[in-house]
Protein backbone atom coordinates (compact mmCIF):
# COMPACT_ATOMS: atom_id res chain seq x y z
CA UNK A 1 0.00 0.00 0.00
CA UNK A 2 0.99 3.43 -1.13
CA UNK A 3 0.31 7.03 1.02
CA UNK A 4 -2.58 7.20 -0.67
CA UNK A 5 -4.04 3.96 0.39
CA UNK A 6 -3.20 3.97 4.01
CA UNK A 7 -4.86 7.11 4.67
CA UNK A 8 -7.85 6.48 2.29
CA UNK A 9 -8.32 3.24 4.08
CA UNK A 10 -8.11 5.20 7.32
CA UNK A 11 -11.12 7.03 6.40
CA UNK A 12 -12.70 3.97 5.22
CA UNK A 13 -12.72 2.70 8.01
CA UNK A 14 -12.85 5.28 10.33
CA UNK A 15 -16.37 6.39 9.75
CA UNK A 16 -17.23 3.11 8.93
CA UNK A 17 -18.05 3.17 5.27
CA UNK A 18 -19.02 -0.41 3.32
CA UNK A 19 -17.37 0.48 0.28
CA UNK A 20 -16.09 3.67 -1.19
CA UNK A 21 -13.83 4.20 -4.39
CA UNK A 22 -11.49 7.29 -5.54
CA UNK A 23 -9.93 8.20 -8.72
CA UNK A 24 -7.24 10.98 -10.11
CA UNK A 25 -6.54 12.25 -13.31
CA UNK A 26 -4.90 14.83 -14.93
CA UNK A 27 -5.67 16.02 -18.43
CA UNK A 28 -4.61 13.26 -20.15
CA UNK A 29 -5.07 9.95 -18.05
CA UNK A 30 -6.43 8.57 -14.84
CA UNK A 31 -3.18 8.06 -12.41
CA UNK A 32 -5.02 6.81 -9.25
CA UNK A 33 -8.05 4.35 -9.21
CA UNK A 34 -8.50 2.23 -5.90
CA UNK A 35 -11.51 0.79 -3.78
CA UNK A 36 -11.79 0.23 -0.28
CA UNK A 37 -14.34 -2.13 1.73
CA UNK A 38 -17.20 -3.74 -0.28
CA UNK A 39 -19.51 -3.43 -3.11
CA UNK A 40 -21.78 -5.45 -0.09
CA UNK A 41 -21.42 -6.40 3.60
CA UNK A 42 -23.25 -9.64 2.76
CA UNK A 43 -21.12 -11.12 0.20
CA UNK A 44 -17.81 -13.52 1.31
CA UNK A 45 -16.65 -11.77 -2.44
CA UNK A 46 -17.24 -8.31 -4.41
CA UNK A 47 -14.66 -5.75 -2.66
CA UNK A 48 -15.48 -2.49 -3.99
CA UNK A 49 -13.25 -1.06 -6.84
CA UNK A 50 -12.90 1.47 -9.04
CA UNK A 51 -15.28 0.14 -11.64
CA UNK A 52 -17.76 -0.26 -8.76
CA UNK A 53 -21.23 1.52 -10.08
CA UNK A 54 -22.92 3.91 -7.39
CA UNK A 55 -25.45 6.05 -7.92
CA UNK A 56 -24.09 9.65 -8.35
CA UNK A 57 -27.17 11.84 -7.27
CA UNK A 58 -26.37 15.40 -8.41
CA UNK A 59 -23.32 14.89 -10.09
CA UNK A 60 -25.94 14.05 -12.78
CA UNK A 61 -26.58 17.75 -13.31
CA UNK A 62 -23.21 18.51 -14.95
CA UNK A 63 -24.05 16.09 -17.70
CA UNK A 64 -27.47 17.41 -18.05
CA UNK A 65 -25.69 20.93 -18.26
CA UNK A 66 -23.13 19.59 -21.03
CA UNK A 67 -26.40 18.04 -22.99
CA UNK A 68 -28.09 21.67 -22.67
CA UNK A 69 -25.60 23.41 -24.09
CA UNK A 70 -24.73 21.12 -26.72
CA UNK A 71 -28.08 21.49 -27.72
CA UNK A 72 -27.56 25.22 -27.48
CA UNK A 73 -24.48 24.95 -29.62
CA UNK A 74 -26.72 23.27 -32.01
CA UNK A 75 -28.88 26.12 -31.99
CA UNK A 76 -31.90 24.49 -30.53
CA UNK A 77 -32.16 26.69 -27.46
CA UNK A 78 -31.25 29.47 -26.23
CA UNK A 79 -30.31 29.86 -22.39
CA UNK A 80 -31.70 33.39 -22.27
CA UNK A 81 -35.21 32.40 -23.89
CA UNK A 82 -38.20 32.13 -21.86
CA UNK A 83 -39.00 28.27 -20.92
CA UNK A 84 -42.56 28.71 -22.21
CA UNK A 85 -40.97 29.09 -25.71
CA UNK A 86 -39.98 25.43 -25.25
CA UNK A 87 -42.75 24.14 -22.69
CA UNK A 88 -46.04 26.47 -24.58
CA UNK A 89 -48.59 24.51 -21.82
CA UNK A 90 -46.33 26.00 -18.42
CA UNK A 91 -48.15 27.41 -15.85
CA UNK A 92 -46.67 28.91 -12.65
CA UNK A 93 -48.20 29.57 -9.56
CA UNK A 94 -46.76 33.23 -10.05
CA UNK A 95 -48.36 33.97 -14.00
CA UNK A 96 -45.86 37.07 -14.23
CA UNK A 97 -42.84 34.64 -14.10
CA UNK A 98 -44.10 32.54 -17.09
CA UNK A 99 -42.41 34.84 -19.12
CA UNK A 100 -39.41 35.61 -17.00
CA UNK A 101 -38.40 32.11 -16.26
CA UNK A 102 -35.31 30.81 -18.54
CA UNK A 103 -33.13 28.01 -18.96
CA UNK A 104 -30.42 29.95 -17.27
CA UNK A 105 -32.56 30.75 -14.02
CA UNK A 106 -33.14 26.83 -14.18
CA UNK A 107 -29.62 25.84 -14.46
CA UNK A 108 -28.32 28.20 -11.77
CA UNK A 109 -30.95 27.73 -9.44
CA UNK A 110 -32.18 30.71 -9.47
CA UNK A 111 -35.92 30.30 -10.96
CA UNK A 112 -37.41 30.62 -7.43
CA UNK A 113 -38.75 27.10 -7.83
CA UNK A 114 -38.59 25.10 -4.64
CA UNK A 115 -36.30 22.19 -3.85
CA UNK A 116 -37.70 18.89 -4.45
CA UNK A 117 -36.35 15.41 -3.18
CA UNK A 118 -38.96 12.85 -4.06
CA UNK A 119 -36.62 9.54 -4.62
CA UNK A 120 -39.23 7.04 -4.86
CA UNK A 121 -41.63 7.69 -7.94
CA UNK A 122 -42.54 6.27 -11.74
CA UNK A 123 -39.81 3.93 -13.48
CA UNK A 124 -41.24 5.17 -16.66
CA UNK A 125 -39.54 8.13 -18.05
CA UNK A 126 -42.59 8.92 -20.47
CA UNK A 127 -44.57 10.15 -17.13
CA UNK A 128 -41.94 13.03 -16.93
CA UNK A 129 -43.74 15.45 -19.09
CA UNK A 130 -47.51 14.73 -16.88
CA UNK A 131 -45.44 14.51 -13.44
CA UNK A 132 -44.71 18.26 -14.39
CA UNK A 133 -47.98 19.29 -15.53
CA UNK A 134 -49.36 18.05 -12.02
CA UNK A 135 -47.07 19.90 -10.00
CA UNK A 136 -45.37 22.68 -11.56
CA UNK A 137 -48.92 24.67 -10.68
CA UNK A 138 -49.14 24.29 -7.43
CA UNK A 139 -45.61 25.14 -6.41
CA UNK A 140 -44.78 28.36 -3.95
CA UNK A 141 -42.29 29.99 -6.21
CA UNK A 142 -39.88 31.39 -3.59
CA UNK A 143 -38.65 34.16 -5.27
CA UNK A 144 -39.17 35.68 -8.89
CA UNK A 145 -36.32 34.66 -11.17
CA UNK A 146 -35.22 38.37 -12.03
CA UNK A 147 -34.47 38.90 -8.61
CA UNK A 148 -31.46 36.33 -8.85
CA UNK A 149 -31.87 34.67 -6.19
CA UNK A 150 -30.24 31.36 -5.20
CA UNK A 151 -32.73 28.45 -3.88
CA UNK A 152 -31.66 25.02 -5.14
CA UNK A 153 -34.58 23.36 -6.96
CA UNK A 154 -34.15 20.16 -8.29
CA UNK A 155 -37.77 20.62 -9.84
CA UNK A 156 -35.55 23.26 -12.00
CA UNK A 157 -33.61 20.55 -13.68
CA UNK A 158 -36.68 18.38 -14.26
CA UNK A 159 -37.91 20.86 -16.31
CA UNK A 160 -34.60 21.59 -17.89
CA UNK A 161 -34.61 17.34 -19.03
CA UNK A 162 -38.24 17.87 -20.14
CA UNK A 163 -37.01 20.85 -22.41
CA UNK A 164 -34.44 19.01 -23.56
CA UNK A 165 -36.81 15.59 -24.15
CA UNK A 166 -39.27 18.36 -26.47
CA UNK A 167 -36.88 20.05 -28.76
CA UNK A 168 -34.45 16.66 -29.30
CA UNK A 169 -37.56 14.87 -29.99
CA UNK A 170 -36.20 11.50 -27.61
CA UNK A 171 -36.38 10.81 -23.87
CA UNK A 172 -33.79 13.00 -21.75
CA UNK A 173 -31.72 9.82 -21.02
CA UNK A 174 -31.50 9.23 -24.63
CA UNK A 175 -30.38 12.76 -25.12
CA UNK A 176 -27.83 12.52 -22.53
CA UNK A 177 -26.15 9.30 -23.45
CA UNK A 178 -26.44 10.27 -27.31
CA UNK A 179 -24.51 13.77 -26.52
CA UNK A 180 -22.51 13.61 -23.38
CA UNK A 181 -22.13 9.39 -22.41
CA UNK A 182 -21.13 8.31 -25.15
CA UNK A 183 -19.07 10.81 -26.60
CA UNK A 184 -16.92 10.93 -23.35
CA UNK A 185 -16.65 6.91 -23.81
CA UNK A 186 -18.20 6.95 -20.14
CA UNK A 187 -19.49 3.05 -21.11
CA UNK A 188 -20.61 2.26 -17.55
CA UNK A 189 -22.56 4.75 -17.07
CA UNK A 190 -25.73 5.26 -17.19
CA UNK A 191 -29.65 6.02 -16.32
CA UNK A 192 -30.89 2.51 -15.96
CA UNK A 193 -30.33 0.20 -12.52
CA UNK A 194 -31.22 -2.71 -14.76
CA UNK A 195 -28.39 -2.26 -16.81
CA UNK A 196 -26.20 -1.06 -13.81
CA UNK A 197 -27.31 -4.03 -11.66
CA UNK A 198 -25.38 -6.53 -14.61
CA UNK A 199 -22.15 -4.68 -13.30
CA UNK A 200 -20.37 -4.43 -9.94
CA UNK A 201 -23.26 -2.30 -8.37
CA UNK A 202 -22.25 -0.82 -4.95
CA UNK A 203 -25.28 -1.81 -2.69
CA UNK A 204 -26.43 0.96 -0.08
CA UNK A 205 -25.73 0.55 3.55
CA UNK A 206 -26.93 1.99 7.25
CA UNK A 207 -25.68 1.65 10.28
CA UNK A 208 -27.63 -0.40 12.87
CA UNK A 209 -27.95 1.01 16.28
CA UNK A 210 -25.28 -0.87 17.27
CA UNK A 211 -23.32 0.16 14.18
CA UNK A 212 -23.25 -2.95 12.31
CA UNK A 213 -23.34 -2.03 8.20
CA UNK A 214 -26.15 -3.68 6.73
CA UNK A 215 -27.33 -3.55 3.25
CA UNK A 216 -30.54 -1.61 2.22
CA UNK A 217 -32.31 -4.46 0.10
CA UNK A 218 -34.35 -1.07 -2.03
CA UNK A 219 -32.48 1.18 -4.30
CA UNK A 220 -35.25 3.74 -4.91
CA UNK A 221 -36.23 4.68 -8.36
CA UNK A 222 -38.06 7.77 -10.07
CA UNK A 223 -37.78 8.33 -13.69
CA UNK A 224 -38.78 11.61 -13.67
CA UNK A 225 -36.68 13.25 -12.06
CA UNK A 226 -33.23 11.37 -14.29
CA UNK A 227 -31.81 14.57 -15.13
CA UNK A 228 -31.78 15.84 -11.33
CA UNK A 229 -29.81 13.03 -10.08
CA UNK A 230 -30.44 9.64 -11.60
CA UNK A 231 -27.07 8.54 -12.94
CA UNK A 232 -25.02 5.20 -11.74
CA UNK A 233 -21.60 5.28 -12.69
CA UNK A 234 -18.23 4.59 -11.77
CA UNK A 235 -15.19 6.70 -10.35
CA UNK A 236 -13.23 5.73 -13.75
CA UNK A 237 -15.83 6.90 -15.86
CA UNK A 238 -16.06 9.91 -14.38
CA UNK A 239 -12.66 10.52 -14.66
CA UNK A 240 -13.59 10.83 -18.56
CA UNK A 241 -15.94 13.75 -17.23
CA UNK A 242 -13.39 15.31 -14.78
CA UNK A 243 -10.66 15.11 -18.28
CA UNK A 244 -13.45 16.72 -20.64
CA UNK A 245 -14.07 19.76 -17.97
CA UNK A 246 -10.40 20.04 -17.74
CA UNK A 247 -9.80 20.05 -21.36
CA UNK A 248 -11.58 22.58 -22.66
CA UNK A 249 -14.43 20.77 -23.71
CA UNK A 250 -12.71 17.76 -25.99
CA UNK A 251 -13.37 14.36 -25.04
CA UNK A 252 -10.26 11.34 -25.08
CA UNK A 253 -9.89 11.24 -28.79
CA UNK A 254 -9.64 15.29 -28.80
CA UNK A 255 -12.75 15.51 -30.46
CA UNK A 256 -14.42 19.46 -29.39
CA UNK A 257 -18.02 18.22 -27.93
CA UNK A 258 -18.16 22.13 -26.65
CA UNK A 259 -16.26 24.84 -27.72
CA UNK A 260 -14.44 26.66 -24.81
CA UNK A 261 -16.40 29.70 -24.87
CA UNK A 262 -19.90 27.33 -24.01
CA UNK A 263 -17.94 25.84 -20.92
CA UNK A 264 -17.07 29.29 -19.66
CA UNK A 265 -20.42 29.74 -19.28
CA UNK A 266 -20.78 26.82 -17.50
CA UNK A 267 -17.70 27.88 -15.11
CA UNK A 268 -18.97 31.43 -14.45
CA UNK A 269 -20.14 31.90 -11.01
CA UNK A 270 -23.22 33.78 -10.18
CA UNK A 271 -24.94 32.73 -7.44
CA UNK A 272 -23.53 32.08 -3.80
CA UNK A 273 -24.94 28.77 -2.18
CA UNK A 274 -26.96 30.79 1.13
CA UNK A 275 -26.25 27.08 2.74
CA UNK A 276 -22.53 27.09 2.34
CA UNK A 277 -20.09 30.07 1.71
CA UNK A 278 -17.74 27.95 0.15
CA UNK A 279 -20.07 27.28 -2.44
CA UNK A 280 -20.62 29.54 -5.34
CA UNK A 281 -22.90 28.21 -8.40
CA UNK A 282 -22.77 28.35 -12.18
CA UNK A 283 -24.44 26.78 -14.88
CA UNK A 284 -25.13 23.26 -13.20
CA UNK A 285 -21.79 24.01 -11.66
CA UNK A 286 -20.23 24.22 -8.15
CA UNK A 287 -17.27 26.03 -7.37
CA UNK A 288 -15.49 25.60 -3.96
CA UNK A 289 -13.19 27.51 -1.97
CA UNK A 290 -10.93 24.92 -0.35
CA UNK A 291 -10.48 26.08 3.44
CA UNK A 292 -7.31 27.85 4.56
CA UNK A 293 -6.31 27.84 1.31
CA UNK A 294 -6.54 29.55 -2.23
CA UNK A 295 -7.28 27.11 -3.97
CA UNK A 296 -10.84 27.18 -6.33
CA UNK A 297 -12.39 23.52 -7.41
CA UNK A 298 -15.03 23.04 -10.11
CA UNK A 299 -17.32 20.08 -10.21
CA UNK A 300 -20.28 19.15 -8.12
CA UNK A 301 -21.59 17.21 -4.81
CA UNK A 302 -23.70 14.07 -4.93
CA UNK A 303 -26.31 12.97 -2.06
CA UNK A 304 -29.03 10.44 -3.06
CA UNK A 305 -28.39 8.74 1.04
CA UNK A 306 -26.58 6.41 1.80
CA UNK A 307 -25.08 7.22 -2.10
CA UNK A 308 -22.40 9.82 -1.89
CA UNK A 309 -19.68 11.42 -3.72
CA UNK A 310 -18.33 14.52 -5.65
CA UNK A 311 -15.97 15.68 -8.43
CA UNK A 312 -14.12 17.66 -8.30
CA UNK A 313 -11.13 19.80 -10.79
CA UNK A 314 -8.63 22.07 -9.95
CA UNK A 315 -8.42 24.30 -13.70
CA UNK A 316 -5.05 25.56 -12.24
CA UNK A 317 -2.90 22.24 -11.31
CA UNK A 318 -4.93 19.92 -14.40
CA UNK A 319 -6.10 17.51 -11.87
CA UNK A 320 -9.45 16.07 -11.08
CA UNK A 321 -10.96 13.67 -8.50
CA UNK A 322 -13.82 11.24 -7.96
CA UNK A 323 -14.88 10.15 -5.02
CA UNK A 324 -18.03 7.43 -4.41
CA UNK A 325 -19.22 5.51 -1.20
CA UNK A 326 -22.41 3.79 -0.18
CA UNK A 327 -22.82 4.38 3.02
CA UNK A 328 -24.22 8.19 4.59
CA UNK A 329 -20.79 11.02 5.51
CA UNK A 330 -21.42 14.19 4.05
CA UNK A 331 -17.64 14.94 4.67
CA UNK A 332 -15.68 12.99 2.73
CA UNK A 333 -17.00 14.35 -0.11
CA UNK A 334 -14.54 17.32 0.17
CA UNK A 335 -12.17 15.77 2.64
CA UNK A 336 -10.47 13.22 0.42
CA UNK A 337 -10.12 15.91 -2.69
CA UNK A 338 -8.87 18.32 -0.45
CA UNK A 339 -5.98 16.05 0.84
CA UNK A 340 -5.10 14.44 -2.62
CA UNK A 341 -5.22 18.02 -4.35
CA UNK A 342 -2.89 18.94 -1.75
CA UNK A 343 -0.69 16.04 -2.26
CA UNK A 344 -0.26 16.26 -6.06
CA UNK A 345 -0.02 20.79 -5.30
Amino acid sequence: MNEWDVWIQTLQQRYNIAGLSVAVTDKDKTIYAKGFGVDSVERSTGAASAQSLYRIASVTKIVTGITTMRLVEQGLLNLDEPVKTYVPWLTLSRPETVEQMTLRHLLSHTSGLPAEYVPIGSRDEVNLEKSLMEALPGLELQTLPNEGVYLYSNWGLRLVSYVVQCVSGKMFSEAATELVLLPLGMDHTTFELCVAATYPLSLPHIKGEDGTLQVVHRINENATRLGSGGLYSSVEDLCKLARFLLNDGKNDNNEILLKPETLAEMFAMRVRDTQNERLKYGLTMQQYSVPDSAQVLYGHLGNNTPYMGSIWIDRNMGYGIATEYNTENFELRYQIPEMLLGRLN
